[in-house]
């Protein structure tokens, strides 16, 4: 195993006897890359300002080893305005399994300190693309070994393709100062013009905020004044007659949604 110059590895096989080389069923070439491309968003926005809401953004990424050896896979996290460049990591993934990238793996890299990924995790966003790289030389797998894994297995070109799924999970939670009490005012009323007999009926719904003191007629005059544009009612000149009130509570519950993403390989 020879490390080049330009960085590319190759693999040198050494035989006491003069033999031809083992040689896929395809020719794969002397040397391909398949890359996996997925986007993460990790982190919290607080304000409505940009194109995604308010809320808890986390990114998981699932990498399925479909075959019965293991594989190993280099990613990468490159993430906008990203200042690390060399935060490459290598990732073991034994035969039949899943290993998984999450905000919490990504965040240390980006801030180049592990250490602080539980304490950044909720007071910045990021979003990026997490790079997974798989090289194939020959038909072996150069990257397993980096990770003392075995490397004899010979691919065939269908093979490159469908080692690994990659699948993406997306999760938006509802900040947690958002969870809160709503206090509602449900009123009965009459609208009786001071200048005429027939009487309107109303019932009208109003938001108010908990722990404060409401007077329930200011409340249907303002919002009548707010509403009345067309001056179709003269709330001096008319008298409010207040029936019936009452207090609606409920809490907002977690606003939780949920997307996934399949990622499909580029080979190169």
């Amino acid at each position: 195993m020879v490390l080049g110059s330009n960085g590319t590895l190759t693999i040198e096989l050494a035989s006491s006897q003069p033999t031809q080389p083992t040689q896929p069923s395809n020719d794969l070439g002397n040397y391909k890359t398949v890359n996996y491309y997925a986007r993460f968003n990790c982190g919290t926005i607080s304000d409505d300002s940009g194109p995604l809401r308010p809320g808890k953004y986390d990114s998981d990424i699932t990498i399925f080893n479909k075959k019965n050896y293991p594989i190993t896979v280099i990613w990468k996290a490159i993430a906008i305005d990203q200042q690390v460049k060399n935060n490459f990591n290598i990732l073991n993934i034994p035969s039949e399994s899943i290993a998984n990238i999450n905000c919490a793996k990504v965040f240390p890299i980006q801030d180049n300190n592990a250490t602080n990924s539980i304490q950044v995790l909720p007071k910045k966003f990021t979003e990026g693309i997490i790079k997974i790289e798989i090289s194939v030389d020959n038909g072996l797998l150069v990257n397993n070994f980096l990770n003392n894994q075995n490397g004899n297995i010979i691919l065939n070109e269908s093979d490159i393709g469908n080692l690994i799924n990659v699948d993406v999970l997306h999760t938006v939670n509802t900040l947690d100062d958002l969870n809160k009490e709503v206090v509602y005012l449900k009123a009965d009323f009459s609208i009786l013009p001071r200048d005429k007999n027939e009487i309107n009926n109303f019932t009208a719904v109003f938001h108010i905020n908990p722990d404060e003191i409401v007077d329930p007629l200011s409340i249907i005059k303002n919002k009548i004044s707010e509403n009345n544009t067309n001056e179709k009612i003269n709330v001096n000149a008319s008298k409010i007659l207040l029936g019936d009130t009452e207090i609606i509570s409920d809490t907002l519950t977690d606003n939780h949604a949920l997307t996934v993403q399949r990622v499909d390989p580029i080979i190169s």
